[in-house]
C-alpha cells in the first residue's frame, strides 16, 4: 500500500475530513489531497505528527511505499551531530567532566567551542569551590591554634558545596537539552 493510500485510509477511519486533517497539520487541504493521491509526499516533521496522530509508527506507515522510501533524505540524523556534540559538552559533567570540553574546545567549530567554554566553565565551580572550602578550613584552624578544623564549619561547607553542585549539575542538563531542542543560528 503507497503513503497515499495509507494516509487516506488513515483518515477515513478517524471520520477526518481532508480539511480537518490538515488543520491538526497546518497544513493545507490542498497538501492532504496531493498526499493522498501520490502527487506530493509529507515531510519528516508532517510524517512525524502522523504518526503520533493515528498511533502507528512511522515505519508502518512508509514501509511499503518504496518510492517514498527512496526520497527521504535525513540530514545529520533526526538530532544533528553538532546539536549532539554541543549538548554533550553539558551533559559530560556526569562522565568527563573537564576532558570533553577541552576536546571540543579544541577542535570544535566555533558554536561548539562556545558551548565547551561554557561548560567547561560550569564543571570548574565546584572544584574552586572545594578548593576555596578546603583552605578556609585549615586557615581557621590555624588562626585559632586548634589541632582539628572548626567541625561546624566543615559540615555548613559541605552542605554549601554540595547545593553548588547539585546546582551546577541541573544547569548543566538544563543547557544540553535546550541545546538539542534549539537549532543552531546560521
Amino acid at each position: 500500500m503507497k503513503i497515499g493510500e495509507q494516509i487516506r485510509m488513515l483518515r477515513k477511519n478517524e471520520n477526518l475530513s481532508q480539511e480537518q486533517l490538515g488543520q491538526k497539520l497546518n497544513v493545507t487541504r490542498q497538501a492532504i489531497y496531493k498526499w493522498e493521491n501520490d502527487k506530493g509526499y509529507p515531510d519528516i516533521q508532517n510524517l512525524i505528527t502522523l504518526s503520533e496522530l493515528f498511533d502507528i509508527s512511522i515505519d508502518e506507515l512508509i514501509k511499503k511505499d518504496s518510492a517514498f522510501q527512496g526520497r527521504i533524505k535525513v540530514k545529520g540524523g533526526i538530532i544533528s551531530n553538532r546539536r549532539l556534540l554541543a549538548s554533550l559538552n553539558y551533559f559530560s559533567i556526569f562522565f568527563s567532566p573537564f576532558i570533553f570540553p577541552l576536546i571540543t574546545m579544541r577542535f570544535g567549530e566555533s558554536d561548539i567551542k562556545d558551548h565547551g567554554r561554557r561548560a567547561f566553565l560550569s564543571h570548574s565551580i565546584p572544584v574552586a569551590l572545594y578548593v576555596i572550602m578546603v583552605i578556609v578550613v585549615y586557615l581557621s584552624a590555624y588562626i585559632t591554634g586548634a589541632d582539628q578544623p572548626n567541625s561546624i564549619l566543615i559540615i555548613s561547607g559541605a552542605g554549601f558545596l554540595a547545593l553548588i553542585t547539585l546546582g551546577v549539575a541541573i544547569w548543566n542538563v538544563v543547557q544540553g537539552v535546550k541545546v538539542l531542542k534549539n537549532s543552531f543560528k546560521t
